[in-house]
């Protein structure tokens, strides 16, 4: 083939390729499941630089910090990033600190609620601010744990018989049903009929039992909440040791609690039913202190917490002394397709805000910070970039805050801000999950110690004050 064909076949190539270029929508299209994308002319001739954020004020490249639950890890304190109020009020979580300071001293309890999505999973993040904030205040103990959850709980396995309902904020079968109380969810048992395939003789399963089998042996009291509100029942806890503590219960829908004495180390708990008590959560936790709850609501917006029963969760609120709830919430906002952008987050930021006055009204007396979402990545050729999604929401959630009182903290700008994703997952020694949207326990150290030299800082701004 002559030359001259060559080129005009390559010209003609190229010319229809930047036609293609030109009209193929900049968002690609959806095949089925398939997703196509075409590069466009800007692409080609003036390709995207994408440069990553710079970390190495978070972490060192050489720190061999362990994933040890009680190893400490530290950050550069003059790059802390602070927290913002509404109206610039700085002093909203004096009653609160003036509670910690008290737990020090007195034998009454300081609860912190941490609410998430996957990113507090299994306690990541929560472990850590705990850990810190019992050391210097006191608690021991990692707080309440629901008996059933679609997020895996730290240091605890369960295992059910098979007559159980489990319901839960996060479940749309769960519409008819709204006393989930502080966990966002409730396992309650019923009558099953069981029938036997060879004598066909049929019986009822009328009790029920959750066993929890700790990674660690329990030495302290434990604590059960529950309601009755069906019919007579009964609940009986046994550990390694036999029977330790059984109470009989009358139609009652108020909130109850049933104190579990551990007078021997266990590392095993049964608690088996009659009749349909409904199980909220079960609470270790030393009398005295802070206590800091985790409380993962995998998938989750935050959006639906108030289909729980205000005037419950307000009772169960007061009961256990809330003080402050953190809401950590953002990344299940953004479309799992990469290529889609939404162009305003109007609808998720009243959402979002319903959600936080819902909250404000069940517990006014209680402070909400509300963490901003981390950066989540999308891939651009070989390259990662910031989801263009991210800083909508960012903005979307300071907006509720400061409508709804709440503080806010910019966990996106704290890790680096945009582009710093990619920072966290490709270095040496990974922070981050290769999902590039997860932190690793590691890295959820780095944000957990973040956060509380935030919330520290703001401490010795209000010892400062009271020295005046």
């Amino acid at each position: 083939m002559k030359l001259k064909k060559v080129i005009l076949i390559l010209a003609i190539i190229l010319v229809i390729l930047g036609m293609i270029a030109l009209i193929f929508p900049k968002q690609g299209v959806d095949i089925g499941s398939l997703h196509l994308s075409f590069p466009s002319l800007e692409d080609i001739f003036s390709p995207k630089q994408i440069k990553y954020a710079n970390i190495d004020n978070i972490v060192a490249s050489s720190d061999t910090v362990s994933s040890n639950d009680n190893h400490k890890v530290t950050i550069d304190k003059k790059n802390i990033i602070e927290f913002e109020y509404p109206n610039n009020n700085q002093t909203l979580l004096y009653s609160f600190f003036e509670s910690m300071d008290k737990a020090r001293s007195n034998d009454k309890q300081v609860r912190i609620i941490h609410y998430g999505d996957s990113q507090i999973e299994g306690d990541r993040i929560t472990s850590y601010i705990r850990l810190r904030l019992q050391e210097q205040f006191s608690g021991v103990g990692q707080g309440q744990m629901p008996l059933h959850s679609l997020s895996s709980i730290r240091n605890v396995t369960f295992s059910y018989s098979s007559n159980w309902s489990f319901f839960s904020i996060l479940n749309q079968k769960s519409k008819g049903f709204n006393r989930f109380g502080l966990m966002m969810s409730c396992a309650r048992p019923f009558v099953k009929m069981k029938v036997d395939t060879i004598t066909h003789d049929t019986t009822y399963l009328k009790s029920a039992y959750i066993e929890l089998k700790f990674s660690k042996r329990l030495t302290h009291n434990l604590h059960l909440f529950y309601s009755n509100p069906i019919k007579e029942s009964s609940i009986k806890v046994y550990s390694n040791s036999g029977l330790i503590a059984e109470q009989t219960i009358g139609v009652d829908n108020s909130l109850m609690e049933m104190n579990i004495p551990i007078s021997s180390p266990t590392s095993y708990i049964k608690i088996a039913t009659t009749g349909m008590p409904e199980l909220y959560s079960i609470d270790e936790s030393s009398n005295s202190g802070v206590m800091v709850d985790n409380v993962s609501l995998r998938g989750s917006s935050a959006i639906g917490m108030s289909r729980n029963d205000k005037d419950f969760f307000s009772i169960m609120a007061q009961r256990l002394n809330v003080n402050l709830i953190i809401m950590q919430f953002g990344v299940n906002a953004i479309p799992q397709d990469d290529s889609k952008i939404i162009p305003s987050y109007a609808f998720f930021e009243k959402q979002f805000s319903q959600q936080l006055a819902y909250l404000k009204k069940a517990v006014p007396n209680c402070q909400i910070i509300v963490i901003g979402i981390s950066d989540r990545s999308r891939k651009v050729g070989d390259k990662y970039e910031t989801n263009p999604n991210v800083e909508k929401v960012l903005a979307a959630q300071k907006q509720a805050a400061m409508e709804n009182g709440c503080i806010f903290w910019n966990l996106f700008k704290a890790m680096g801000g945009k582009n710093s994703m990619p920072s966290w997952v490709l270095r040496d020694r990974p922070l981050a999950n290769p999902d590039f949207t997860h932190f690793n326990n590691v890295g959820a150290k780095y944000v957990a110690e973040m956060f509380y030299q935030a919330l520290n800082l703001e401490y010795q701004k209000y010892k400062q004050s009271k020295s005046k």
